[in-house]
């Protein structure tokens, strides 16, 4: 049972992981990005299509990042460029990336609800251990990302424009480029978490298939108070929760399926109310 739950809980928090260290970055800048859940979308249907069409599933990852990348691009230019309140744009993507997905499913495959099967990403063997390449993604993204935040000048800079754009601006940083940047890149790594459920836990695609862990996502980074390795943690947290759930589903089958799948959701909504109100964002976010 340890060992089942060790692996469940490590599969579970990967696209969370994933999409929180994406609306990180974003939210670190100062743009509010609610859109993980559209980005993560875009992510896991472009991935199959890709893996499906070159038969080589990192191909596949590099669609993905390239459709995140697009959401990213349309956030960035809503809300910067457009004046578009950052909220209503992030809902507005969410929209778009279901209505799309579902839409590009039957035009592309010529079907509704389930794609055919793609070449999926195999785990690679260290040692004794059999390790997805995504996890290795997002431990190497994990500190990558601690060391530009905190020990890099750009690093400061997307600080600084995040803290308080007027003022990092009146010092001479770009803060509507930095923010763009910012937003884009938010979407290619949102976009891995999506390719994470579709080519590392599942060979295909799924209509809606991100099923609500771009907001879960956001309650991660939320209760992590922006910073990566506390989002690392509770990213952990939901996966164990959502693998508990799971377990309990498996193993007591007279307990109702949508109790069950309630767990992870009472989770979130019993650490917010006790996280929330000492997590103070950045203090530009949103403005």
């Amino acid at each position: 049972m340890e060992l089942f739950l060790l692996n469940s809980t490590i599969a579970k928090a990967m696209p969370l992981l994933l999409a929180a260290l994406g609306g990180l970055v974003s939210e670190r800048s100062g743009v509010i990005n609610f859109a993980l859940e559209g980005m993560m979308l875009m992510g896991a249907f472009f991935a199959v299509f890709g893996s499906y069409y070159t038969g080589d599933p990192f191909l596949g990852i590099m669609a993905a990042i390239a459709a995140g990348g697009v959401m990213g691009l349309l956030h960035a230019f809503g809300t910067l460029i457009m004046g578009v309140n950052q909220l209503v744009s992030s809902i507005a993507l969410n929209l778009l990336a279901l209505g799309a997905t579902g839409f590009l499913l039957n035009q592309i495959f010529g079907v509704y609800g389930t794609s055919p099967s793609a070449p999926s990403v195999e785990s690679v063997r260290i040692g004794p251990f059999s390790v997805s390449p995504f996890v290795l993604f997002a431990g190497v993204l994990l500190v990558v990302l601690w060391i530009f935040l905190y020990r890099t000048r750009a690093g400061l800079r997307l600080r600084a424009a995040g803290e308080g754009g007027s003022e990092a601006f009146a010092l001479g940083v770009n803060v509507k480029k930095i923010r763009f940047c910012a937003v884009v890149a938010s979407g290619c790594i949102a976009a891995v978490g999506g390719a994470y459920i579709s080519l590392g836990e599942m060979s295909l695609f799924i209509e809606n298939m991100t099923n609500g862990r771009g907001y879960l996502a956001i309650a991660v980074l939320i209760c992590g108070r922006w910073r990566p390795f506390p989002v690392m943690w509770f990213a952990l947290l939901f996966g164990f929760a959502t693998a508990i759930s799971e377990y309990v589903h498996v193993s007591f089958s007279d307990i109702p399926l949508q109790v069950t799948l309630m767990l992870p959701f009472v989770l979130t909504l019993l650490v917010l109310a006790g996280f929330f109100g000492g997590a103070k964002p950045p203090a530009g976010l949103g403005k």
